[in-house]
């Protein structure tokens, strides 16, 4: 079981070493909560991002009140469904297989995210994905490999410094 906290402190201390922020961190969700989030999605939360969320739900940056930033770089489970919409929307209109496939739930702010993605059958497909939304052409016959990328791993190997 992955010591999501300590993973998440030490990946702030690399990854935001020179941004003067300190780190916020979401509680645990419980299960009913997670059942919640994933009947409104639509699609199941892997195993490992459950994991995640009963450790901690939700990491971003301490910012000021007045900044127009989401300050959540995993987004917390409370605002996961609208996030998942709003990226999902984004592409629906050419790829709306794609969008309902794609579970996003890291933030990187300017339009993009990190998330799974699952095949047309319903599997879970292997690694992390990220929708790159100034690759995105607005065009049916765009391959999904020209505005997403894949990573293969897991989110703790993603996270690690």
């Amino acid at each position: 079981m992955t010591d999501w906290l300590s993973l998440l402190s030490r990946h702030h201390a690399v990854a935001q070493a020179d941004s003067g922020y300190e780190p916020i961190f979401g509680g645990s969700a419980t299960i009913d909560r997670l059942d919640d989030v994933q009947d409104k999605i639509g699609i199941p939360l892997p195993a490992e991002l459950k994991d995640l969320y009963r450790s901690v739900d939700g990491y971003g940056l301490k910012m000021d009140e007045d900044c127009l930033l989401s300050p959540w770089f995993i987004v917390p489970t409370s605002e996961l469904p609208e996030f998942v919409h709003a990226q999902r929307s984004g592409i629906a209109g050419t790829h709306k297989s794609l969008s309902e496939r794609f579970l996003p739930f890291i933030d990187l702010v300017n339009g993009d995210s990190i998330g799974y993605l699952y095949d047309v059958d319903g599997k879970l497909a292997d690694g992390l994905h990220m929708f790159m939304h100034e690759l995105y052409r607005y065009k049916a016959d765009q391959e999904p490999d020209d505005f997403f990328r894949s990573f293969e791993c897991s989110i703790a190997e993603f996270l690690e410094p």
